[in-house]
């Protein structure tokens, strides 16, 4: 599986997260992405309501989540990435231009204990320290705080899905950490993260067009058989007692 193909027949280029984001960043928002489209039919209508809220935006790429919820009336929002590339794209949208920063997720220059809602969007995977980045999020969020990570679902890449794109006629894959849902749930908990809800989404009919433009309705089917992406629900909870909040 990938990213916005769906089967690699040849021997992709394989490389690190950062590189191969660079390459990526002018096509992303317009080529249609089946996993994308999946994430947003699913979790659209369980996000918090974003009114008056203070949102980041972790891994933001091209500002696609951080955009939504600026335009639904978040108070305020900032977008972290470290591809100056993808940032780059994020510019040109109207809503995110003001609200973006070239930074490590695991190191913010965000103030502590300010954040309401977090959202880590097919991203955590290429972070190789989940504690630092736990901690981090416990720094910055306020008890009670919303957290929302989401990702390729761990039993795909079993199923020999892979995460590429294409590129000048090449197939880029980009390397990614393989973990558990339970060990990046754990990694949260340690750090005061109450975990409400995981989701293992399959395909469905909603995605079925983004096949055929992309010419693979023949996989469809196929691909429909197990899930594709998790999505975890987590709150900060009252009782985390960071040292440094």
């Amino acid at each position: 599986m990938t990213q916005n193909d769906t089967v690699v027949n040849r021997q992709p280029l394989r490389l690190a997260p950062a590189e191969a984001y660079s390459l990526w960043a002018e096509s992303y928002d317009s080529v249609p992405n089946p996993l994308l489209a999946l994430e947003e039919r699913v979790l659209g209508p369980m996000l918090p309501d974003p009114k008056g809220t203070f949102v980041l935006d972790l891994a933001c790429g091209t500002g696609r989540w951080l955009n939504t919820l600026l335009a639904q009336g978040t108070r305020q929002g900032v977008g972290l990435d470290l591809s100056s590339q993808m940032l780059a794209q994020a510019r040109h949208k109207r809503v995110t231009r003001q609200s973006l920063i070239r930074a490590d997720c695991t190191a913010t220059p965000i103030s502590s204990g300010i954040v309401d809602i977090a959202i880590c969007s097919f991203a955590i995977s290429y972070v190789a320290d989940l504690g630092a980045l736990a901690l981090e999020l416990s720094r910055v969020m306020k008890t009670g705080g919303h957290l929302i990570i989401t990702d390729f679902h761990p039993s795909a890449s079993e199923r020999g899905w892979r995460r590429t794109f294409h590129y000048s006629g090449y197939a880029v894959e980009i390397l990614s950490f393989q973990r558990s849902i339970e060990g990046m749930c754990q990694a949260f908990q340690r750090c005061g993260f109450r975990l409400d809800r995981i989701l293992s989404p399959c395909f469905g009919e909603p995605e079925r067009p983004i096949f055929m433009s992309c010419g693979k309705d023949h996989l469809f089917e196929q691909l429909q058989a197990g899930p594709a992406i998790f999505i975890c629900l987590f709150r900060l909870s009252s009782s985390s007692g960071m040292a440094d909040r």
